[in-house]
């Protein structure tokens, strides 16, 4: 009589969803971007933002990369800019024209194992 009763119970047990677990937020850069011209031909490029890190995740350099493509180009202008606290900010001289603009960082876990990690690409332009 008690086996029935102890196998209903562990099967109903087995049966249960299990919660979802969440994955831990991983370390990510928000990025604003925004462009100004002075009406001659160039202009500047203000770019500022935050980092933001869960645990185990720290800065591995306190030094972001910020990076400036104009369209249809491949190269890059890069601005090395400090980190204070977890934010940022940088105002670029720049000539008239689009721009695609995005900030890059390293990170390391408890582990000291680095990553590289990147915003979203914002455009900018230069009137």
């Amino acid at each position: 009589m008690i086996r029935p009763c102890l196998l209903a119970a562990l099967a109903v047990g087995l049966a249960a969803p299990v919660p979802a677990q969440t994955p831990p937020a991983g370390p990510k850069i928000d990025l604003q971007a925004s462009g100004a011209g002075t009406g001659s031909g160039d202009g500047s490029a203000t770019a500022s933002g935050k980092i933001t890190l869960a645990a185990p995740w720290q800065l591995s350099i306190h030094v972001v990369t910020i990076r400036y493509q104009k369209d249809g180009s491949t190269k890059t202008l890069n601005a090395f800019v400090p980190v204070k606290g977890d934010k940022f900010t940088t105002d670029v001289g720049l000539k008239k024209g689009s721009y695609r603009v995005w900030a890059v960082i390293d990170v390391k876990d408890a582990d000291g194992r680095e990553k590289q990690i990147s915003s979203d690409p914002q455009s900018v332009s230069i009137p």
